[in-house]
C-alpha cells in the first residue's frame, strides 16, 4: 500500500480538490491495485453524502443591511453631464471596475470564510474515515497474525506429542532389546537347554516358540512368535507336561506382531516330557483344553 497516496491524496481526490497531475498519480496507482480502488470508492461515496448532512449558514442581518444601503446610495448619486462623463471615462485607468457582484461577494466575505472552515472540517472528516479504514486493515492483519500464531502453536503441540510418542516407543524398544539380550545370554549360558515348539494344528504354520532353561543361572525363559492375537475373553497358557501331568507355567498375551516373552520358574521348567501352549478362557484353566493346544514340543528320549 502506498501510504502517501492513500493518506494524503485520497481524501482530496474524493472531494475533487487535486491538481490534474495529482489526480493522474492517484488514477495510475488504483489502476494496478483493485483493493486501493475499492478504498477510494468508499471515500467518494462518503464524500458524496457530506452535503446532505451540512446545515445551511444564514448570513448575518448586518450583511443584508449593508448591501441595501450601498444600493440606495448608488441610486441617489447625481449623474454627471455627458461632457464631464466622457472626460471621466477618458481619465479612468484601464484597470477593471469593481462590479456590484464583486461588492456583493465582498459583503459576504465572512460567510465565505465560514464556508472555508466548513470545507476544512469536511476534509478532516474524510481524512479521518481514511485513517479509520487503515486502522481496520491493521486490525485485520493483526487478526491474521494471531490466527497464524495459533496454527503454529497447534503444530508445535502436535510435534511435542509426536516426540513424546517417539520417546515412549524408544524406551519400549530399548526394553525389548535388553530382554532379547537376556534371552540370548541364557541361550549361550553353560549347560543351557532349549526346546523348540511348533504348530500342532497346521492352522498357524508360522507360529513357533522356544523354552530355554539355564540351569546354572536358575532361570528359564519362554519366547513365542507369530501367534495370532486373541479376543479379550481368551489368553494363551503355557504348560510343562511331566508324564500325563500338565503343570501350568503361566498365562500370557502377544503384541501386535504375535510375540511374547514369559519368565518361567527354572525348577518347574527344568524337568519335562513336553511343553505346550493352549488357548484358554481369560484367567487360565487348571488343565489344558484338549482341542485348544496349538503349540507343542517334546523332549528327546
Amino acid at each position: 500500500m502506498n501510504t502517501r497516496i492513500e493518506e494524503e491524496l485520497f481524501p482530496f481526490y474524493a472531494l475533487d480538490a487535486l491538481t490534474a497531475e495529482e489526480k493522474a498519480e492517484v488514477e495510475t496507482y488504483i489502476a494496478s491495485d483493485p483493493a486501493a480502488k475499492a478504498r477510494l470508492e468508499a471515500l467518494q461515496e462518503t464524500a458524496a453524502l457530506l452535503p446532505l448532512t451540512t446545515e445551511p449558514v444564514t448570513p448575518s442581518p448586518s450583511v443584508k443591511a449593508n448591501l441595501m444601503a450601498r444600493v440606495q446610495a448608488d441610486g441617489r448619486a447625481v449623474a454627471p453631464s455627458p461632457v464631464v462623463a466622457q472626460k471621466r471615462v477618458a481619465e479612468r485607468p484601464s484597470s477593471p471596475q469593481i462590479s456590484w457582484w464583486d461588492r456583493l461577494r465582498q459583503s459576504f466575505a465572512m460567510p465565505v470564510l465560514a464556508g472555508t472552515a466548513a470545507l476544512a472540517a469536511i476534509v478532516l472528516f474524510v481524512w479521518a474515515i481514511a485513517l479509520n479504514q487503515q486502522v481496520n486493515q491493521l486490525q485485520d492483519q493483526v487478526s491474521d497474525l494471531t490466527s497464524d500464531t495459533n496454527v503454529l502453536v497447534e503444530d508445535l503441540t502436535a510435534l511435542r506429542a509426536d516426540n513424546e510418542q517417539l520417546r515412549v516407543r524408544n524406551v519400549t524398544l530399548q526394553q525389548q532389546l535388553e530382554t532379547q539380550e537376556d534371552i540370548l545370554a541364557s541361550y549361550q549360558a553353560p549347560g543351557a537347554t532349549t526346546l523348540a515348539l511348533g504348530d500342532l494344528t497346521g492352522e498357524n504354520p508360522a507360529a513357533a516358540a522356544t523354552s530355554t532353561v539355564a540351569a546354572e543361572a536358575g532361570v528359564a525363559t519362554f519366547v513365542a512368535r507369530n501367534l495370532p492375537p486373541l479376543s479379550a475373553a481368551q489368553v494363551y497358557q503355557l504348560w510343562i507336561i511331566r508324564g500325563d501331568q500338565p503343570l501350568s507355567a503361566g498365562i500370557f498375551s502377544v503384541d501386535e506382531n504375535g510375540r511374547a516373552t514369559l519368565p518361567v520358574d527354572a525348577t518347574l521348567a527344568s524337568t519335562y516330557d513336553a511343553v505346550g501352549v493352549s488357548i484358554e478362557p481369560a484367567g487360565g484353566s487348571e488343565t489344558p483344553t484338549p482341542d485348544q493346544i496349538i503349540l507343542l514340543g517334546a523332549a528327546s528320549s
